[in-house]
C-alpha cells in the first residue's frame, strides 16, 4: 500500500508590530520620569567622600542615563553588571566602608542583577520592568543617604566626658 500527501505548508509571513505595540513593551523617559519615589542627593561632606570614587561616579552616570530613558547598561551582558559592581565594592574609600553602606551596596548590586536579567528578556512585561527600575533607583538614593548619615553622624560626634 502507497500513501501520498500533499506538502501544505502555509508561507511564513514576517510579522510586523505596529508602533502602538513597539511603545507598548519600550520603557521611555516619560515612563521612568512617572516613577515616584524620595530620591536623596549627596550632602555636601558625602560628595567631597566619594568625589575620588571613579565607580561612584560612573554609578551616577548610569542614574542619570536611565532618568534619561537609556538602559543600554543594563541591557548588555550580565558579566559587565557584575563587574562593574564588584570592582565598586572594591574600590570603595575605606573611610565609608562600615557595616550599613556594605549593606546598601550589596542591596544595590541585587537589584542591578535583577534588573539586567529583567531587561534583557524580551518576554517581560513593560510595568514588571519599570519597578524594577524604581527598585533600582529607591536602593541607590537609600545608598546616598547612608553616606551622607555617616558623615553627618562624624562630624557632630562629640566627645563625651570621662
Amino acid at each position: 500500500m502507497l500513501t501520498a500527501s500533499c506538502k501544505n505548508e502555509k508561507e511564513q509571513q514576517p510579522v510586523e508590530e505596529t508602533q502602538e505595540q513597539l511603545d507598548a513593551r519600550t520603557i521611555s523617559q516619560s515612563d521612568i520620569a512617572s516613577i515616584r519615589y524620595t530620591e536623596f542627593e549627596l550632602s555636601q561632606d558625602a560628595y567631597k567622600a566619594v568625589i575620588d570614587w571613579q565607580k561612584f561616579q560612573e554609578l551616577e552616570t548610569q542614574v542619570d542615563l536611565i532618568k534619561k530613558g537609556d538602559l543600554n547598561f543594563f541591557k548588555g551582558e550580565r558579566l559587565i553588571v557584575k563587574t562593574f559592581f564588584s570592582e565598586f565594592r572594591t574600590e570603595m574609600p575605606v573611610t565609608l566602608q562600615t557595616k550599613e553602606i556594605l549593606a546598601r551596596i550589596t542591596a544595590l548590586d541585587t537589584k542591578a542583577q535583577k534588573l539586567n536579567s529583567l531587561l534583557t528578556i524580551s518576554n517581560i512585561d513593560k510595568s514588571e520592568q519599570l519597578e524594577a527600575i524604581k527598585e533600582f533607583l529607591i536602593t541607590v538614593s537609600n545608598l546616598k543617604l547612608q553616606i551622607n548619615k555617616k558623615l553627618e553622624f562624624e562630624k557632630n560626634n562629640i566627645q563625651k566626658p570621662e
